[in-house]
């Protein structure tokens, strides 16, 4: 059970720090556009596409608190032994 867990912070480690770089990375593209006063079509579109990811980043990270159904199944999974061939 322990080598499960370890096996599933070896995936989740390096997510959430991928998540979080992105986070910051967005953030800080946000507040490049909001010192700007006038905005292209491009640059408002990447605006909201921005705050769309950080929407899908939010929903990722409420479904992992949460341990959403799909993610019991992936921990159910990890606690079975496995038997032998």
């Amino acid at each position: 059970m322990i080598q499960a867990y370890a096996g599933c912070m070896d995936y989740l480690s390096p997510h959430l720090a991928s998540l979080r770089q992105e986070i910051a990375d967005l953030r800080n593209m946000n507040v490049l556009y909001a010192h700007e006063s006038v905005h292209s079509s491009v640059e408002q579109a990447a605006s909201d596409v921005r705050a769309g990811r950080l929407l899908q980043i939010k929903e990722e990270l409420s479904k992992m608190r949460d341990c959403a159904p799909e993610a019991r199944v992936w921990w159910d999974k990890l606690r079975t032994p496995k038997h032998a061939a």
